[in-house]
């Protein structure tokens, strides 16, 4: 991935971000700024209603609107202080075929994962019991939350502020590290690190191809919700219920974090991240052809 390549992404160039002396503190401090004014809000699409001490039903409400929200806030102080519009998060052309195509590579990424360790013996799996409600919930709490805040903070901010200041390559692998390293509150740090290369890297990799972000949100949400909702990783409420074989080290399986946090995982995301850099670097040469 060379630096030579001429990538979509726009990591801004006016306002604040404009070039000139001390430009790498001050894309840091931007950084740093909106990351925690999105992170902020992540807490408030969860916990918002709670604070509130709302009725049961606000929870749903708010973890629907805030993030929409945050969105706005997002692309509001973009076109302030970067004095650009937001193209990121762009509507034309529409999004829905990257949203799309994200979406099913998110659910295929996440299955051929576990059919590899299924036919290694690693993985066990069964008929699920699945409801309505519990897709729903897993959909809007599970999924929907973490795809919009967590690509707006990891991607649009840490991995397009850094590129900004650094370069393409450091921001992507800045960034993707630590995206893992937001995970090591619910996997072990072999598991974080197969997040940062499989999640960090692929869905990184995706935003600077297409430079918007519909792509990684939906490979975000079709990973997300196929984990838990269709596989049902050590989950009884999905589709599908899958396990680790106990017997397996933790290393081998992703033990309750799940099989993308298996070593193993590293090939598929390896393979993933071929494919994307591939069709990318075609459709470059294609254009100016």
């Amino acid at each position: 991935m060379s630096q030579q390549i001429v990538w979509p992404m726009e990591t801004g160039s006016k306002g604040w971000l404009a070039p000139g002396k001390s430009l790498a503190l001050r894309a840091i401090a931007w950084a740093v700024l909106l990351f925690a004014l999105l992170f902020g809000f992540m807490l408030a699409a969860v916990l918002g209603a709670s604070w509130l001490s709302l009725p049961n039903g606000w929870y749903t409400a708010f973890a629907i609107v805030v993030p929409l929200l945050a969105v706005l806030a997002y692309m509001g102080l973009v076109r302030l202080v970067e004095k650009r519009p937001a193209t990121e998060l762009g509507l034309r052309p529409t999004p829905w075929l990257e949203l799309g195509t994200g979406t099913i590579a998110g659910v295929v990424f996440v299955g051929a994962t576990l059919l590899l360790l299924l036919v290694l013996g690693l993985y066990h799996t069964g008929l699920g019991h699945p409801t309505g409600e519990a897709a729903l919930r897993s959909l809007i709490f599970n999924t929907y939350i973490s795809a919009v805040m967590e690509e707006l903070a990891f991607r649009a901010v840490l991995l397009r502020l850094l590129a900004r200041a650094f370069g393409p390559i450091t921001g992507l692998v800045v960034s993707s590290i630590a995206f893992g390293a937001a995970h090591l509150t619910h996997g072990s740090w072999a598991a974080a690190a197969e997040i940062a290369f499989n999640g960090g890297l692929v869905m990184g990799l995706a935003y600077m191809a297409t430079g918007r972000l519909w792509m990684s949100i939906g490979l975000h949400l079709g990973w997300d919700f196929s984990e838990e909702t269709i596989y049902g990783v050590n989950s009884g409420a999905g589709l599908l219920h899958s396990v680790p074989n106990p017997a397996r080290d933790v290393l081998w399986t992703g033990g309750t974090y799940g099989p993308d946090g298996s070593i193993l995982a590293a090939l598929v995301g390896a393979l993933a991240l071929v494919i994307l850099y591939w069709v990318y670097r075609s459709r470059l040469l294609a254009a100016r052809v």
